[in-house]
């Protein structure tokens, strides 16, 4: 099949940019995760990176006879960082095991299998100018290890916390040992392998044992803390206990993507497992983001049929619209019910509805899975979530956020309220015409004004729609996998094959908690 090419823009100095939020909606569910588990984000799943690097700010504040300054900071992070991944990976190979989510790895491992017998410094592993902080800069800030820096009074670098530099200190017990701790940490000559190998030994990412490193309990409390100052570490911990809630009741069951977005979003709504009260919230919470994810899908599954519609044939948007509800007809649907009749058909049985998101991803894209069906799941969410008397106040501002501009829940319900007479043929067409093609036209925009980013993938010319490129839906990055890791790292579970269970540490703190 050729695709319709539409006319292309004019010279410019705007970037094309293809995997991006092109309906304006995705944005949500990651605002619901950052408020159940802040600080734990899709690209920050390693507890022992907190730990480490605030032991190199703390070690170049205290002990570097370098100038205090911006730059050599980031020359002397970028040294120790590259001796750190050499440790682990060196590491990793003496164990036979594998160490996951180490930032410059690539060139790391590069490094480690030539055949160089020691290792000088490396400071492109990565483009990030703060090298793999750049990272974990942000969320060190959210757990209150660091504080931003002062440019106006003098201070380029981030400061310590004293939480922070406690932290910093019992990591340098752990590794005061060492040989690369005592002779080579502020050398410049070249570190033997044996070195970095025993350096991987103790200060690894994988190398938290209880009893021996002595940063383990200070991060166990920073992630679990007995007691929470703040709304933030208190919702980070629950979650944390819910995901090991879930683990303990599983026995060892393995656990997919779709096993936990089953089980976090019906599970405790129907009663699957075992809540305990104080973690109500957590488990609310997090079936609202797992309500947003299939809701985002199902949207997302319009547009793409809506793409591939454009990819044949140049329409204008009342044929577009109309080529859609001549399909769904086609196909045997009711038209001329009212919304209120379309209800009828709610709630789906949970099978159903985890089969009718599956089926939108697929290629084939057809009328019944990727539009009629999508329009069911997010009448059923709106379902699930309507005059809930389980909801607190976190809940009820989780489903407002995005407002009307990203269409957040409280704005769907409405829109679905203010339509319940109308015949479905027309309210198909308004989410065609301003859910879809109007929200991605204003998205885009927006995009190209603020970013400068070229995100459109069709242009309105003289009334008709130019096909310029397709799309498929997504879900977001799954953060209870990073929750799971960190978990890990912590020595609470332990996780074989995607099977996880709760270690005898782990037993001792969801008893603590209940």
């Amino acid at each position: 099949m050729q695709l319709i090419q539409g006319p292309g823009w004019t010279t410019s100095n705007v970037n094309t940019i293809k995997g991006e939020d092109h309906l304006g909606i995705r944005f949500v569910g990651i605002s619901i995760a950052d408020t159940l588990q802040s600080g734990i984000t899709s690209i920050t799943p390693r507890a022992r990176y907190w730990a480490f690097f605030a032991w190199v700010l703390h070690d170049f504040l205290q002990y570097s006879q370098s100038e205090k300054s911006l730059k050599e900071f980031k020359r002397f992070l970028k040294t120790q960082e590259w001796f750190y991944i050499l440790a682990n990976i060196g590491w990793a190979v003496e164990t036979k095991t594998v160490t996951n989510a180490l930032i410059g790895s690539t060139k790391g491992v590069a490094a480690w299998e030539s055949t160089q017998s020691a290792f000088e410094p490396v400071l492109d592993y990565v483009k990030d100018s703060f090298g793999g902080y750049g990272t974990y800069r942000n969320v060190m800030k959210i757990v209150g290890l660091t504080r931003e820096s002062n440019a106006d009074k003098g201070v380029q670098i981030d400061r310590m916390t004293p939480l922070g530099k406690e932290l910093a200190e019992s990591f340098e017990k752990s590794i005061e040992g060492t040989v690369f701790y005592q002779r080579y940490r502020h050398s410049d000559v070249p570190v033997p392998r044996d070195v970095l190998v025993e350096y991987g030994s103790v200060a690894g990412l994988s190398s938290m044992k209880y009893g021996v490193s002595k940063d383990l309990p200070i991060l166990t409390n920073l992630f679990m803390p007995k007691e929470s100052k703040s709304d933030r570490g208190r919702l980070r911990k629950q979650s944390l206990l819910y995901y090991m809630n879930i683990i303990r009741q599983l026995r060892g069951q393995r656990m997919s993507f779709k096993a936990w977005q089953k089980t976090m979003y019906d599970g405790y709504y129907h009663q699957k497992i075992h809540v305990p009260k104080e973690l109500h919230t957590v488990a609310i919470g997090w079936e609202i983001y797992h309500a947003r994810q299939m809701f985002t899908y199902s949207l997302d599954s319009i547009w793409s049929y809506g793409l591939d519609q454009m990819s044949r044939r140049i329409y204008t948007t009342s044929e577009l619209i109309t080529r859609v509800l001549d399909e769904l007809k086609t196909a045997g649907y009711d038209l001329y019910q009212n919304v209120r009749q379309l209800e009828d058909l709610i709630p789906l049985q949970a099978d159903i509805r985890q089969e009718y998101v599956q089926n939108m991803s697929s290629d084939q894209r057809n009328v019944v899975t990727h539009v009629w069906n999508a329009l069911l799941v997010l009448l059923d969410i709106r379902h699930r979530l309507q005059n809930r008397s389980d909801f607190n106040e976190l809940h009820r501002g989780l489903l407002t956020l995005g407002g009307r501009e990203s269409i957040s829940f409280q704005s769907w319900d409405h829109i679905v309220e203010q339509n319940q007479d109308e015949l479905v043929r027309d309210f198909v067409s308004y989410i065609l015409k301003y859910y879809i093609l109007g929200q991605h036209q204003k998205v885009a925009l927006n995009k190209i004004i603020t970013t400068k980013n070229d995100t459109y993938h069709f242009v309105e010319n003289d009334g008709k729609l130019y096909f310029i490129n397709d799309d498929r839906p997504t879900f977001n990055v799954f953060r209870v996998n990073q929750g799971l890791t960190i978990l890990e790292d912590l020595q609470l579970i332990k996780g074989i094959n995607g099977s996880f269970s709760v270690t005898p540490y782990g037993q001792v703190k969801l008893d603590e908690n209940s």
